[in-house]
């Protein structure tokens, strides 16, 4: 119903069980061939699919309201909140007329589109924020915090109290900034979007400036606010003039298709001055800095147009510009990316290839000599970096840009795990980032081409095929943006130490003696094993200079971690660990309640660094009869050749000694770098049925080999595949914390087999294997 209700933007209600009798057969239509919800809308699962098509060919019985389900009990109120939390992170969208589909400014509002705002919420597409959180932080970062997630959907799936109004407290919003716009370009025509949902078109705008001047800041007047999604304006050379300009109404349409940066044949990509995305506000460049424009330019404006929610219409926006002769700090902007890249076939993507991965660096001398001259840089100097920028097309599926320091210690500057083409932005650093010579910046990409990732045109899904780099809409590209100014004096640019909690969730449910598994996001902080340590013993503080607790340990920028459970006594006992992706368990007879995981940075010398992070977790108490063990840590066997139930992975020559793989508590530790191969085997101690659920948890370190391989683990039951992984090596440390639906029978001491094919350096931890029911 986010769409099909009175006013809504679909052409008819479902509010109703008589609008529903209505329009039984239209519905059974486009769910048999799954046309609705349409693309970018959240999606029924299979299971939800077949459930309403059932009932709408029996006709759509009404039943009894009695049957329906009670909806649990919440403790949040819309008012004391939920209110404050949509008008701070959603309704700058979310509003009427508004770009978003619906507006979420009531109550009604949000009760009308719960269930989807809690699945967008859920999968982590609302609201939209690419940038991966614990890394450099931005400002004015619109992703929801922990505790505003657990809020938000555990009152979304309930029965939604609306509370006193008395209690609501008003958000902090982002303080506009006052700016004086001293010119003012409207789009040389209007358009109107031909290409559904998503068009994106560029046009050429003659710069009006007659001097050399400097940009300090960008902003957008949209014409047709609910469908213009984001823009990016930027500045081409005057050599470059009538190149652009010639690019436009080639398809008989003012402007062009720019899928890519904006660039046109024959001529560099421009360079960004600034863009608008909805609800970021009116924000300057930084502070006492602008970027030269030459009289003679080009202004470049993308406009990525969405009509998801409303009908296509003329738009003639309006770019507004502030301007400077004169500023303290000029700044220099440029695309950058691995010139080799341009050559064809050297940034290769294989069709059917779902992980290809190109990565690049570059020393940042090299960049100050060649792009710093313009604002009085050499090689030798040292630079500031101001913004975040990545940008492929509509195969990508990751990137990242890392900082990486002379000392060897790196930051990484934008991380985007789930790269989404229509959500690129330029994300300003809410610190300014200190580049000195001799440090380096790694530029990394990763696309999906297999067939499953491809695109749909006119209703047919592409054929996957091999793809390089280029503007076209079928190539790609892997680029970032640089801001480049000098150094202002009496800035602190001590990096900062940053480290996430991303699991454990806020309040995620446990039972005595879980294993609980941890993931933390570092930046600027290196983790390694510290060794056998006696704070006694003042000769083991010799190398990190630190003998003293109060000693200074701002500068520390690697060790390890300390983990408490409900304490904040660093004496008290705790896990000491040095792997981002690692498991704490629980105490067997911990109390069920509210309790709290404290993570605290180390320095080799073991003392604190002062940087500390803490994570609620909810125990429960155990529901025997709902999880049952799978395993017995001590009851896996090898598997003979003749039964294995994986042969095509098994090699002529297998090394694996017994003492490669053993019991680590309640967890089976394999030590791959020792065992190439390894198939166990066990009889279930449980009968599984089909619908059950099967909760696998599975760790393994950071792995590392000679060269380039694969790695494959696979678990099966009674014969029947339960999961299965293939891992490229190398690979960073990973936690598989998986919930499998189970679609098949299978006895008590059904036969399990645990398989694992590596050729990398580490070891793999199978924590936990059970069903839940």
């Amino acid at each position: 119903m986010s769409c099909h209700r009175d006013g809504g933007e679909a052409p008819f209600p479902l509010e109703t069980h008589a609008q529903v009798e209505a329009k039984l057969s239209a519905m059974i239509y486009v769910v048999e061939a799954d046309t609705m919800p349409p693309v970018g809308y959240a999606h029924h699962t299979e299971t939800e699919g077949a459930l309403l098509l059932e009932w709408l060919n029996e006709g759509a019985p009404l039943g009894s309201p009695d049957d329906a389900p009670a909806l649990p009990v919440s403790q949040f109120t819309y008012h004391r909140d939920i209110r404050s939390i949509l008008e701070r992170r959603c309704v700058q969208c979310h509003e009427t007329d508004g770009i978003a589909p619906f507006p979420l400014e009531s109550l009604q509002d949000v009760r009308g589109v719960a269930a989807a705002a809690a699945f967008s919420i859920d999968n982590g597409t609302m609201p939209p924020w690419p940038p991966t959180a614990g890394y450099t932080p931005f400002k004015h970062e619109r992703n929801l915090d922990d505790a505003e997630k657990y809020a938000l959907t555990r009152w979304l799936k309930s029965d939604m109290p609306e509370g006193d109004p008395a209690d609501y407290v008003a958000p902090e919003l982002p303080v506009q900034e006052s700016v004086n716009f001293n010119i003012e370009l409207q789009l040389p025509q209007a358009y109107t979007p031909t290409l559904l949902p998503d068009d994106h078109r560029c046009f050429a705008i003659p710069w009006p400036e007659d001097e050399f001047t400097y940009v300090t800041a960008v902003d957008v007047r949209p014409d047709v606010v609910a469908q213009v999604h984001h823009v990016i304006v930027s500045i081409a050379e005057p050599e470059d003039a009538d190149l652009y300009y010639a690019a436009g109404g080639e398809d008989g349409h003012p402007g062009w298709y720019c899928l890519g940066a904006g660039g046109v044949s024959g001529a560099p990509l421009p360079r960004q001055i600034g863009g608008w995305v909805p609800g970021a506000g009116r924000e300057p460049q930084p502070r006492n800095t602008g970027i030269g424009v030459k009289p003679g330019s080009v202004m470049v404006v993308q406009m990525h147009y969405n009509t998801l929610a409303t009908e296509p219409a003329p738009d003639q926006s309006d770019i507004l510009v502030a301007t400077s002769d004169e500023v303290e700090r000029p700044a220099h902007s440029f695309l950058l990316t691995n010139p080799s890249w341009l050559q064809d076939g050297v940034m290769h993507i294989p069709a059917g290839d779902p992980n290809v991965h190109h990565s690049w660096e570059v020393p940042t001398g090299a960049l100050s000599s060649i792009f710093g001259s313009e604002i009085g840089l050499t090689g030798f100097d040292p630079w500031v970096i101001h913004q975040g920028f990545l940008h492929m097309h509509n195969l990508g599926k990751s990137g990242r840009t890392t900082l990486i320091r002379s000392d060897g210690t790196e930051q990484v500057l934008l991380d985007i795990r789930d790269w989404d083409f229509n959500w690129q932005s330029t994300f300003n650093f809410d610190r300014e980032v200190l580049v000195n010579p001799g440090d380096t910046i790694r530029l990394e990409c990763y696309w999906d081409n297999s067939q499953a990732n491809q695109e749909f045109v006119n209703g047919e899904q592409l054929q996957t095929s091999d793809v390089d780099w280029g503007d076209g809409t079928q190539d790609e590209m892997c680029l970032m943006s640089v801001m480049m100014t000098a150094p202002q004096d009496g800035y602190d640019y001590t990096p900062q130490v940053n480290v996430r909690i991303e699991s454990p969730s806020y309040r995620q449910q446990f039972v005595p003696g879980d294993l609980v598994p941890l993931q933390l996001v570092l930046n600027n902080f290196s983790l390694h094993d510290p060794g056998e340590h006696n704070h006694d013993d003042a000769s083991m503080h010799m190398t990190s200079m630190h003998t003293d607790a109060n000693d200074d340990h701002s500068s520390v920028y690697e060790g390890h971690y300390h983990l408490y459970l409900n304490t904040d006594d660093d004496d008290a006992e705790h896990l000491t660990a040095w792997d981002p992706l690692y498991y704490y368990e629980l105490p067997a007879d911990i109390e069920p309640g509210i309790h709290t995981l404290r993570l605290s940075l180390r320095g080799a010398d073991h003392h604190a660094l002062g940087i500390e992070r803490e994570v609620e977790i909810e125990v429960v108490e155990d529901f025997a009869e709902a999880r049952l063990r799978l395993t017995e840590v001590n009851a896996w066997t090898p598997q003979t050749a003749g039964q294995d139930a994986f042969p095509d992975h098994r090699p002529t020559e297998i090394n694996c000694p017994a003492n490669s793989y053993y019991a680590e508590g309640d967890a089976l530790e394999v030590e791959t770098g020792y065992c190439n191969y390894l198939s166990l085997v066990q009889p279930s101690l449980s009968a599984l049925q089909s619908g059950d659920t099967v909760h696998l948890v599975l760790w393994h370190g950071d792995l590392r080999a000679a060269e380039a391989a694969q790695g494959h683990v696979a678990i099966s039951i009674d014969g029947n595949l339960l999961w299965e992984a293939t891992v490229d090596i190398p690979a960073d440390a990973q936690i598989f914390d998986l919930r499998i639906p189970v679609e098949f029978d299978a006895p008590q001491g059904a036969e399990i087999e645990y398989h694992l094919h590596n050729h990398g350096f580490n070891s793999w931890t199978i924590l936990q294997l059970e069903i839940e029911r």
